[in-house]
């Protein structure tokens, strides 16, 4: 065990030796592993946001069936679906998109403040006719401010009033959504009578069986669209599947950039090489098996590759919580500038980490071991010349 401690400190003396050697390397690695562990980190973070809203959520969703898409059903159908057995509530509600000027709002029509939250103590009031939340994200891109009027692009006829924010902190889309009554959604939208879809609340254990006497509803002759449900179960799979597409295509680029990156580093491992050959013909000469200058090159790339890792990682978080991930959160958050102007998630998992430790160990061995084992078995006079 002493041996190997020994051989353990001749490589840290090794690399504070070779120190332009070390932080060439080092940089090369941060450069490489910077952005992946930067992009999982903003993709779990939004992932995570996803998982909150489908929990707190409701327990099944109910729309018609339109060319395979969600479409409008009737207000007629909520008092139905609320006598179904195991039905604790049913609400209406109306989500779309518009635009408010220039930018594109989310917009939310609901009567039932109290499942909405909006990140304040105003959270249990109910809105009038005629007045919105507004994200205050959107607000501050449209310079609008509480008692201000807005109009939206599909019925600019109707003037709204802005009574309160919601904070942008609670999720990203959040940020820009425009809460207001449901009545007055479907006037902007047009849809009297009709809601984007309705909310089912259910007891515990009775999800299924609800969503199977749903399934029932109708007759074959029926020429009503079918019912489209989806349950938080079905939104939480097609949540993840999205997610995991797109980390997969990230992943793909990026281990076509981790390749790119294995000649660069071979180049780049061949700094101060002559030197370096100085160094192991003096180990050889003193007694130095083959074997334990290949165990001091593996210690000192395990101590690198920790080391580019470990600051890869402090410096993705400075890069996310400091500088709000600009530069990098588009490629996981779809319609947002290159400047984030809301708080991105994040959340570091250990297995990014564990990645880019394992690709950094990768890295320095291929640009180093053969090297090393080819320069260990010249003779040391040759080396040492």
């Amino acid at each position: 065990m002493q041996h190997h401690l020994n051989i353990f400190i001749q490589a840290v003396l090794s690399i504070l030796r070779n120190r332009d050697r070390s932080l060439v390397v080092a940089g090369c690695l941060i450069a490489v592993l910077l952005p992946f562990v930067t992009a999982m980190a903003v993709s779990e973070g939004v992932r995570e946001q996803a998982a909150l809203s489908i929990d707190n959520g409701a327990d099944l969703y109910v729309t018609r069936a339109q060319y395979g898409r969600n479409g409008p059903i009737s207000l007629d159908k909520v008092a139905e679906f609320a006598e179904i057995p195991g039905v604790i509530k049913a609400i209406p509600r109306i989500s779309g998109r518009t635009y408010l000027g220039e930018e594109l709002a989310i917009v939310v029509g609901i009567d039932s403040s109290e499942l909405i939250n909006t990140g304040n103590q105003t959270r249990g009031k109910k809105l009038k006719s005629g007045e919105v939340r507004i994200g205050r994200t959107l607000a501050k891109r449209l310079e609008l401010k509480k008692g201000d009027e807005l109009r939206f692009f599909l019925f600019p006829a109707m003037p709204f009033t802005i009574v309160d924010f919601i904070d942008g902190d609670l999720s990203i889309w959040a940020s820009s959504m425009v809460m207001l009554t449901f009545n007055d959604a479907a006037t902007i939208f047009k849809l009297p009578g009709f809601a984007s879809e309705i909310l089912l609340y259910s007891r515990p254990g009775t999800e299924d069986a609800i969503a199977e006497h749903l399934s029932s509803l109708g007759k074959p002759w029926d020429m009503t669209p079918p019912l489209r449900i989806q349950t938080k179960s079905i939104v939480d799979q097609y949540i993840n599947r999205g997610f995991d597409l797109q980390a997969g295509v990230f992943f793909l680029f990026y281990l076509t950039a981790f390749a790119l990156s294995i000649p660069a580093l071979l180049i780049l491992s061949g700094f101060g090489r002559g030197a370096r050959r100085k160094e192991i013909g003096i180990l050889k000469a003193t007694g130095w098996q083959t074997l334990e200058v290949l165990e001091m090159t593996c210690m000192e790339n395990i101590l690198l590759a920790l080391l580019g890792s470990m600051l890869a990682v402090v410096l993705g978080m400075l890069w996310l919580k400091l500088f709000n991930g600009i530069g990098i959160a588009p490629l996981f958050i779809s319609g947002i500038s290159w400047i984030p102007d809301f708080n991105v998630p994040s959340l570091f998992t250990p297995m990014p980490v564990l990645f880019s430790f394992l690709f950094g160990i990768v890295l320095t061995m291929l640009g180093t071991v053969f090297t090393t084992w080819k320069t260990a078995i010249t003779p040391p006079l040759t080396t040492m010349s």
